[in-house]
């Protein structure tokens, strides 16, 4: 969702978020962060379905978020020839590249860890409000409820995005 927000500044014409999680799928649309949910469970293709949205042209730029070979596969198939995918997913196993249709399709691959001078630059867009990141927040409770706080966020249960630690209660 963080990377659909910040893509926003750039003017696309439209964020199509894709996701197996309905749930997030429906947040996002129904915050303004994506104009459009898939869910690849829903659809024969993603990239298909995303081809047929673009008139056959595919996404200008796929954000590959998770760090699997199945969603990276699927950023591949979505963007058009002459596209960009940016990783953002951390991988956590070696990836095989298949060079030949990355090539023959000019793609561009981006990636890397946010570089840590760019921190001013987001806070300023976050306090002039051209990005707004409230929507994450959707938990708050005292650090003496830390232990619930771990099991809702780690359990992904009551649609917990962010859980938000305040200060200790007595």
């Amino acid at each position: 969702m963080c990377g659909m927000t910040t893509a926003r500044l750039w003017g696309p014409a439209e964020i199509i978020a894709v996701d197996i999680n309905q749930e997030r799928l429906d947040f996002a649309v129904k915050n303004g962060i994506a104009d459009v949910g898939i869910n690849p469970q829903k659809v024969s293709s993603v990239g298909d379905a995303i081809r047929e949205r673009t008139g056959g042209r595919g996404a200008d730029v796929t954000i590959e978020a998770n760090g699997f070979k199945p969603t990276f596969d699927m950023a591949v198939d979505s963007v058009r020839p002459g596209g960009t995918i940016s990783l953002i997913g951390v991988f956590e196993k070696p990836q095989e590249l298949a060079m030949n249709e990355l090539w023959i399709k000019n793609i561009r691959i981006s990636m890397g860890l946010v570089n840590a001078n760019r921190i001013p630059e987001l806070i300023k867009l976050i306090q002039t409000g051209k990005i707004n990141t409230n929507y994450l927040i959707t938990h708050r409770a005292p650090l003496n409820d830390i232990l619930k706080g771990y099991d809702v966020f780690g359990g992904k249960k009551d649609g917990c995005l962010k859980w938000v630690v305040t200060p200790y209660q007595k």
